[in-house]
């Protein structure tokens, strides 16, 4: 009963991973899909003028990346439904002069779905006109004036399919020992295969979740497969009987108590960084809340600087070993003193408790440890860092903290990029 009960448990832990990585890539999409409520109220204030996109997709595609790590295809509008201006150009030249309403071409049912109910419809991935495979939101844009609607056009945004997966990290579960297979269900219920193992067989976890107007599906199984339940009684029936094999029955017990721990810190982990990742973060932060636990408490906000520029320069490769750079001198430099935490693309929570001399000389270590720093596709690293003590802002929550912190970082980096371009 007892390795019934780990396997059982051993499964639930699998189920929270799935959940936790369905709940990061509904998180990505909400993220990217945002952008195109801006496109759309730019769309209505200037009407036939869009002399405005270039400049406000530049600064959205920017956003995007800074914020989920994801390089776009690109950023589009369409008055009339006919694509006028796309972002960037540059490998989208053929989009000018798309027209999203005829329902022959690829993607366009879900921009004809758009414009009559005018609403953001998610597609599923599909051949691109300009190459490769895409994502894309279709979003409608309707004038009103004087009691009547007018449909202007769409507005759109097309996530590279490709990119994407790489950016939510699926495949770092087969590292982890996972077998995993993400599919999206089509119109008639059946599950069409995206990314992972094609036809994942055996017992496995499953998960559909609700990707916007999409049922996307993510199954889950150790790659070794599941301990089997009856040979595994068997062997202790026979243990039982013969004590001089007492040591096998520890050494089993031990492996499913291993088991257990590394599918526990799958579930809180981020897979890039071995940090803990956002669940883990929001479950920390309402326990300190429900038990009070901020006497001494520092919050910190740490913030890449120049990931934008390392992606665009020498690829996404050396973005990754920036980030993968930031986490090591993090948990280097606080871990003693709390947990580290990696809470978005770029964006790292350190809670830890320490007095403000204690805070001080954590703050000299990681700066020491940011400067001596290496990677091999690039060599510097730096990061802007805010804090917030208990000790300092005695009447404030950790949520209280949190905003604290977070404006001295974005103070701190915003002193980065003036210096950074004065010294240009």
């Amino acid at each position: 009963m007892l390795l019934m009960h780990d396997i059982a448990a051993d499964k639930e832990r699998l189920s929270y991973v799935a959940k936790n990585q369905a709940e990061h890539i509904i998180t990505k999409i909400n993220c990217v899909m945002s952008r195109t409520n801006t496109l759309k109220i730019m769309a209505i204030e200037h009407n036939s003028d869009t002399s405005w996109f270039d400049k406000l997709a530049e600064d959205l595609y920017v956003s995007v990346q800074h914020e989920t790590g994801i390089t776009l295809k690109n950023f589009a509008i369409a008055p009339n439904g006919v694509v006028s201006n796309v972002y960037p150009l540059n490998g989208n030249k053929v989009l000018v002069g798309f027209d999203f309403l005829d329902t022959r071409l690829m993607g366009n049912l879900e921009a004809k779905e758009a414009y009559e109910k005018n609403i953001t419809i998610l597609t599923n991935p599909f051949e691109l006109v300009q190459g490769g495979v895409g994502l894309a939101g279709r979003s409608s844009v309707i004038i009103r004036k004087d009691g009547t609607e007018t449909f202007w056009g769409l507005v759109t945004v097309t996530v590279d399919f490709d990119n994407f997966m790489d950016v939510i990290g699926l495949k770092n579960l087969h590292g982890m020992g996972v077998d995993y297979s993400l599919s999206y269900i089509d119109a008639d219920g059946n599950a069409r295969f995206m990314q992972g193992v094609r036809n994942l067989t055996g017992s496995k976890i499953k998960t559909t979740f609700d990707v916007r107007n999409l049922k996307w599906q993510l199954e889950l199984k150790p790659a070794e497969g599941w301990f089997s339940v009856w040979n595994v009684a068997l062997a202790m029936l026979i243990i039982m009987m013969l004590s001089c094999f007492a040591g096998i029955i520890t050494f089993m017990v031990l492996r499913l108590q291993e088991c257990n721990e590394v599918l526990l810190h799958l579930s809180l982990t981020d897979v890039m960084t071995g940090c803990y990742n956002r669940r883990a973060y929001e479950e920390r932060i309402r326990e300190i809340s429900l038990n009070k636990q901020v006497k001494d408490l520092v919050y910190v906000s740490a913030d890449v600087n120049g990931l934008k520029h390392a992606n665009d320069t020498l690829g996404h490769a050396a973005g990754d070993e920036l980030i993968s750079g930031v986490a090591l001198c993090l948990q280097r430099g606080f871990g003693l003193y709390g947990d580290v935490f990696r809470i978005g693309g770029d964006e790292f929570v350190a809670l830890i408790h320490a007095n403000e001399e204690t805070l001080q000389e954590i703050l000299k270590n990681v700066n020491s440890l940011v400067r001596e720093w290496r990677g091999h596709a690039i060599d510097t690293l730096s990061l802007s860092i805010g804090c917030a003590s208990h000790l300092e802002y005695p009447d404030s929550s950790v949520q209280e903290l949190c905003k604290i912190a977070d404006k001295k970082m974005y103070v701190a980096k915003k002193e980065f990029y003036q210096k950074k371009s004065s010294e240009a």
